[in-house]
């Protein structure tokens, strides 16, 4: 029964991070589709799903680059989008802190969304704060026009590296949850299922999502949602929609246990089933105003430093210091030629 959502589901990695995310979701027969500036990025990739944007040659964590390489020929890039990718459920993969995902998959998103046979979600890469100043400034910038757009958009998954040194092991666990997710419409029960109609009504939810699992106790489960692989919950417990679904057993655990510390929702869906995990799918959260701000922060705070380094040194030179040369004869100057002026003068010789 999950092959009827899952077969409708495609994840398109912009970049080599969100590659490295979609690989892993590949493996389990997710529909994949890759796109880069850099093709050879792509020639890494062993699948034919993927596009090279002409003239690209990668990005080099500059988001405008990006922006105007795809400026020249979006209109075709669009278009075979549109041709190849069919599925009604979208998900972009991308970090947030390099140039070509960073400058194109918000952009990418909000353009398939558009469409209103699709549902498009995201799934974003956030850095760790010791990366680059230039990676926290491209998610910051990135970030801001998510929120733009975040009320077009379904569900949005933020993976945080600052969870866990290990980045591959982020990417493996977010494709063991969703696939663990998507499995739950396989579960029956006579006390209950989480059908496949409120599957996608979880999935559609604007805002911030996660899908937690555990096997074990409640405190298993609930101990897995600020120390898991998601950007840490905003204190504020708004969430709008709640999935719980779990083994069929005398010991269960109560949704009220998930309100006390996610919040009270709009509604919640409850399944059991013959299964050995709890998966918990979290719909319509705050976005993560605390992160945003702990980044801003970590942006400013290196201003004076960067504008030391970006400035040039005083130095001024005496240029009469040699008063033993003779001094010589003044010549009129010419007139300065530019870069451009003197290579076109050296072909047209």
């Amino acid at each position: 029964m999950s092959n009827e959502l899952k077969n409708d589901i495609r994840f398109i990695a912009v970049g080599a991070a969100g590659a490295n995310v979609v690989k892993m979701l590949e493996r389990k027969d997710y529909k994949s589709y890759y796109i880069n500036l850099a093709k050879q990025d792509l020639d890494l990739i062993d699948s034919p799903n993927k596009l090279h944007i002409s003239n690209g040659e990668g990005a080099s964590k500059d988001r405008n680059k990006a922006k105007a390489v795809l400026a020249e020929s979006v209109d075709d890039v669009m278009n075979t989008l549109d041709n190849q990718i069919t599925e009604q459920y979208i998900f972009v993969v991308y970090s947030l802190a390099g140039g070509t995902g960073s400058g194109l998959g918000t952009f990418l998103a909000s353009v398939i969304a558009e469409n209103p046979n699709k549902k498009v979600g995201l799934v974003i890469i956030l850095p760790s704060m010791n990366e680059s100043l230039q990676a926290r400034i491209n998610t910051y910038e990135a970030l801001s026009e998510i929120i733009e757009i975040k009320n077009e958009l379904c569900s949005i998954f933020i993976l945080d590296n600052n969870q866990r040194e290990d980045k591959f092991s982020i990417n493996r666990s977010f494709a063991n949850l969703f696939e663990a997710y998507i499995n739950v419409a396989n579960n029956t029960s006579i006390r209950g299922v989480i059908d496949i109609a409120e599957q996608k009504k979880l999935l559609e939810t604007p805002g911030i999502a996660m899908i937690h699992k555990a096997t074990g106790t409640k405190e298993d489960l609930l101990s897995t949602i600020n120390e898991g692989i998601y950007v840490s919950l905003e204190p504020n417990k708004r969430v709008k929609y709640i999935g719980l679904s779990q083994p069929d057993t005398k010991d269960t655990i109560d949704v009220a246990d998930v309100i006390n510390v996610v919040g009270e929702p709009i509604d919640y869906y409850c399944g059991y089933g013959k299964t050995e995990d709890t998966v918990l799918y979290l719909a319509g959260l705050s976005f993560p105003k605390t992160f945003i701000n702990k980044l801003a922060e970590s942006i400013k705070a290196e201003q004076d430093r960067v504008k030391k380094v970006m400035e040039d040194d005083d130095l001024s030179m005496d240029m009469n210091i040699n008063f033993l040369a003779t001094k010589p004869v003044e010549k009129p100057q010419k007139p300065k030629s530019t870069m451009r002026d003197r290579l076109v003068a050296s072909i047209t010789k």
